[in-house]
């Protein structure tokens, strides 16, 4: 070591050290040269490696992060709030806005958004022919906003100081515009900022196309669902009004139109029912005029006929949806089964085409529509062959029940003619002689009773008139007068009950067809029945009125009507609500009417009972009578009374197989002083007819061997001198001609009364003195 020296030695040491540390530096820069040359990355250039690997793997990043926002499976809102948020992010954007093509408004419009207020939102509609943004729509591509450029109302209303556009593709179209922007300046937007961003609007246009997709499939499935309520509810029966007018309701909705016009019928000329939605709401049938040429297109159509501005077309007369002004046309004809029901019209007011999922669901709703039409026409076929064959039924049930009556009303009268004839022959010759007073009592009510008895038997008889010529006719307002004449009130004082007014109005009529007895019998009955449906007093009209095919009477009462429990059975034999009837007055009118080729028909409610005929028009050819000699049925026989003369006597022979009637005849006559023989069949009768001696011959109708007419026929044949009064229960079936053709002189129909007996065998004598 050196020390305290002061010589040249010391004052060299400094420089020394000096060049020590030079030479070190020298060797630190050699080596710092010598590892940049051994390492690539080292240096600026190396530096500037790193910092490009950091941006990359940066940027990178960014790229995964925008990738990372799914174009499907989250909801389109969702899928743009994270579009939103990435782009603010990313892009150090405070101002982020999606705009979207809205088709009905023909504007953009805001979607989704950064920076931005809700209320400008609310507002806010951009005109795509103006401005940055209807630039970027239009031009499909991307644009920028610094302060160089001249800002547009758009960047002015939200001061951006630099900002971004770029175009959102969707299916090969600009459905939008994507907008980033900036209220401060910064470094301005790169290439990357751009490819960023495109990527970004390559995301929201995938999300914009599911959402289009979502929106379709739930438009689809609520066209089907209103299809499908449109089914549900054309139930048949529907009227055709209110199957058109769901279906035209329905057509607004589903094709998505302004007006739709529903037809049912085969042409323009041949609606049956209109119903129109939309514009077309008011459209009647009244309104579709018969030349409208659009309209006749469409019926005659095979397919449907798409039409994209009407006023374009040249017609001699505008029809009904160019008076509306409506502009685009789709016309379905409504088919079923090869015909054509009806037309379904669709309209908008500006000229359009129609897709081919338009007019697949029109003709969906064109094919429901027919078939519910043609469900109704077939309905309404249906219902009308049933209601005709049900006529067919009633009105064979009621002439069957008319002949039943018929058969039945013959049968019980034949037989209960001869019992009461019994009675009443029997009961007159015993009060002839019978002494004892009481005993006279006894007979007088047995002849009373077998008198109502012979009145049944003659109410019965308006069940057999069965055999009448198809060629008679007869004046219903003279059977009416005559009708009206019996049973009106006597005058004298008013019933305990109160006064009935009968008024008449009988003007005349063409003949009708059917038996004048009868006829009158039946009318009888209802007036007879008005008048005791009222025992407080009231009205009874009868009216007679000519209508097509016939005449009708009409006779009405103010009474208190046929209580409903009741009404089914008014037409039953023996059935009555009415103590001390039989209930065979309403039996006899049906029975009567409908043997005529009329009908009954009876209205009855509080305030009174309608029952009106209706009889049909009588041939040409009939006669028009009355009564009943006239009508081609025998006249009584003429002057059964007691002569004032001395009355004749002869030879009477009796043709009788009943014995009761037999013997009361027998007992009748000798009583007057003839010489009575009696025989039990024809066969004998003409034996003893042979043997001569034979002034009269009385006989029945009714004979086991052969009838009372061939009998009649017989006599006249063997013995013309000789006399022929004919018995029978069947007098008022009998025609005149046949009776008098037969050889009969005088008929008595029964009962049998003796008096009755005696006074036709007095005439047959007259007519035909004996020898």
């Amino acid at each position: 070591m050196v020390s305290g020296d002061s010589g040249p030695g010391a004052v060299g040491a400094p420089a020394s050290l000096r060049a020590v540390l030079a030479e070190m530096r020298e060797v630190l820069e050699n080596a710092r040269e010598r590892l940049r040359e051994a390492s690539p990355g080292s240096g600026a250039e190396g530096r500037r490696s790193e910092l490009a690997a950091e941006r990359d793997e940066h940027a990178l990043d960014i790229f995964q992060e925008i990738l990372s926002v799914p174009p499907l499976g989250l909801p389109p809102g969702e899928a743009f709030a994270l579009a939103m948020d990435r782009l603010s992010r990313l892009l150090a954007a405070d101002r982020a806005l999606l705009l979207v093509y809205d088709e009905a408004t023909g504007r953009l419009v805001p979607r989704s958004s950064r920076g931005f207020r809700r209320e400008e939102m609310e507002t806010l509609a951009l005109d795509p022919s103006q401005g940055l943004i209807g630039r970027v729509f239009r031009e499909k591509r991307v644009q920028t906003v610094d302060e160089a450029v001249a800002l547009d109302p758009f960047v002015e209303r939200f001061l951006v100081r630099q900002g971004i556009a770029v175009p959102v593709r969707t299916e090969g179209e600009v459905g939008g515009v994507l907008f980033a922007g900036r209220r401060a300046l910064g470094a301005p937007f790169g290439t990357t900022d751009v490819l960023l961003l495109l990527v970004i609007a390559d995301r929201v246009g995938s999300a914009l196309v599911h959402q289009r997709l979502l929106e379709r499939h739930g438009e689809h499935l609520a066209r089907l669902r209103e299809v499908r309520a449109l089914v549900d509810e054309q139930r048949p029966g529907r009227e055709p009004h209110d199957i058109l007018a769901r279906v035209s309701e329905a057509a607004c909705r589903v094709p998505g139109v302004r007006a739709a016009l529903a037809l049912a019928g085969s042409g323009p000329s041949a609606i049956t029912a209109a119903a129109g939605a939309g514009r077309l709401r008011s459209v009647g049938p009244e309104q579709i005029q018969p030349d409208d040429e659009l309209l006749a297109e469409g019926f005659a159509a095979d397919r449907p006929v798409a039409i994209r501005d009407l006023q374009a077309r040249a017609t001699a007369r505008p029809g009904v949806l160019e008076r509306d002004g409506l502009r685009a046309g789709l016309l379905v004809p409504l088919r079923s089964r090869g015909r054509v029901l009806g037309l379904l019209a669709l309209a908008d007011v500006e000229p359009r085409e129609f897709s081919p999922e338009e007019v697949e669901m029109a003709l969906t709703l064109a094919a429901v529509t027919a078939v519910a039409l043609d469900s109704r026409r077939g309905l309404e076929d249906l219902r009308q062959a049933l209601g005709e064959q049900a006529a067919r039924q009633a009105e064979q049930a009621e002439g069957e029940k008319a002949r039943v009556l018929t058969a039945f009303g013959g049968g019980l009268t034949r037989e209960l003619s001869a019992v009461f004839a019994l009675l009443l022959g029997k009961s007159q010759l015993m009060l002839a002689r019978a002494p004892d007073e009481s005993l006279r009592e006894g007979l007088a009510a047995l002849e009373e009773a077998a008198w109502r008895g012979t009145d049944v038997t003659q109410r019965l008889l308006g069940l057999a008139e069965a055999d009448r010529a198809a060629d008679l006719s007869c004046d219903l307002g003279a059977i009416a007068q005559e009708a009206l004449a019996f049973a009106r009130p006597r005058p004298g004082p008013a019933p305990a009950g109160g006064r009935i007014e009968m008024t008449a109005d009988l003007p005349p009529t063409s003949p009708v067809a059917g038996s004048a007895i009868a006829l009158r019998e039946a009318v009888v009955n209802l007036v007879l029945n008005a008048m005791e449906a009222m025992p407080a007093g009231g009205s009874v009209t009868v009216q007679l009125r000519e209508v097509e095919h016939g005449v009708e009477l009409v006779v009405a009462d103010s009474g208190a009507g046929i209580a409903p429990e009741v009404r089914p059975r008014i037409f039953d034999p023996f059935f009555t609500t009415r103590p001390g009837h039989l209930g065979l007055g309403l039996t006899v009118v049906q029975a009567v009417v409908l043997r005529a080729g009329g009908r009954v028909d009876v209205a009855s409610g509080p305030a009174g009972t309608t029952v009106t005929l209706w009889l049909p028009a009588a041939p040409a050819s009939g006669a028009t009578r009355s009564d009943e000699s006239l009508a081609g049925e025998p006249a009584p026989a003429p002057a059964l009374e007691a002569p004032a003369a001395p009355v004749p006597v002869g030879s009477v022979l009796i043709v009788e197989e009943e014995d009761g009637i037999r013997s009361a005849v027998l007992d009748a006559l000798a009583a007057a002083g003839h010489r009575v023989e009696a025989a039990v069949d024809a066969t004998s009768a003409l034996d003893r007819l042979a043997l001569g001696g034979i002034d009269v011959v009385v006989t029945d109708l009714a004979l086991r061997d052969r009838s009372g007419l061939q009998l009649a026929a017989a006599v006249k044949q063997r013995s013309p001198g000789a006399a022929v009064v004919l018995l029978t229960g069947w007098g008022r079936r009998l025609h005149e001609e046949r009776v008098r053709g037969a050889g009969v002189d005088v008929m008595v129909v029964k009962p049998i009364e003796p008096e009755r007996v005696r006074s036709a065998v007095a005439e047959a004598l007259r007519l035909h003195p004996p020898a």
